[in-house]
């Protein structure tokens, strides 16, 4: 018999809970620094990594080097946890960076300027860090590998700040094929305890 997983998490408030209990094909969070949404965002990846096994996730930004020093940085220091036993691969030529878990996961890492390292293969989720820097082609493009089915539903996931009401993602969010939340310094509770600033 297997050990049940172990899933920790912070406690989410606002549109980092709402994240956590969508289902809706396109998700972004839109929102101010410091209002947790990329620290919400590598949560639900990791969470789901662990529940389901042989899950694909891919994790990209507009180019690797940009990833490497943003959402990369946040799920070492704020998400994984040694005790779940997530190697990191530093890639190969037939295949991308990713972090393995021992249920045959994968969270794949690439940049859409390496598009052909990333986007040749299939996956459950896909979370796009910093989204205003893609293209709505770049979007549609991802759209499109969302085929595996190791979790019973796919999702395309994206953070930003936020931006000009004619940006691609306002008008997707308008036309509702997109489910945008808005994510306030009061969703983090590092900032805020529910009743004073911390």
């Amino acid at each position: 018999m297997s050990a049940p997983v172990r899933v920790i998490r912070p406690e989410f408030r606002g549109a980092a809970l709402k994240l956590f209990q969508s289902r809706a094909p396109e998700v972004i969070v839109s929102g101010p620094a410091g209002t947790g949404k990329t620290v919400a965002l590598c949560h639900k990846l990791h969470a789901i990594a662990l529940k389901y096994p042989k899950a694909r996730i891919l994790m990209c930004r507009k180019t690797l080097q940009s990833l490497t020093t943003g959402a990369i940085v946040t799920y070492e220091k704020h998400v994984l946890d040694p005790a779940d036993g997530v190697v990191f691969f530093g890639g190969s030529p037939r295949e991308p960076a990713s972090y393995r878990y021992t249920n045959g996961s994968r969270v794949v890492l690439g940049g859409l300027d390496r598009a052909s390292k990333v986007l040749s293969s299939e996956y459950d989720i896909i979370y796009v860090n910093e989204a205003t820097e893609t293209t709505i082609t770049d979007w549609e493009t991802l759209n499109t590998r969302l085929r595996s089915n190791a979790v019973p539903y796919q999702q395309l996931l994206g953070d930003t700040n936020p931006d000009a009401p004619g940006h691609w993602i306002m008008q997707r969010s308008a036309s509702g094929k997109l489910s945008l939340f808005h994510s306030v310094h009061e969703d983090n509770p590092a900032y805020w305890d529910g009743k004073a600033w911390t």
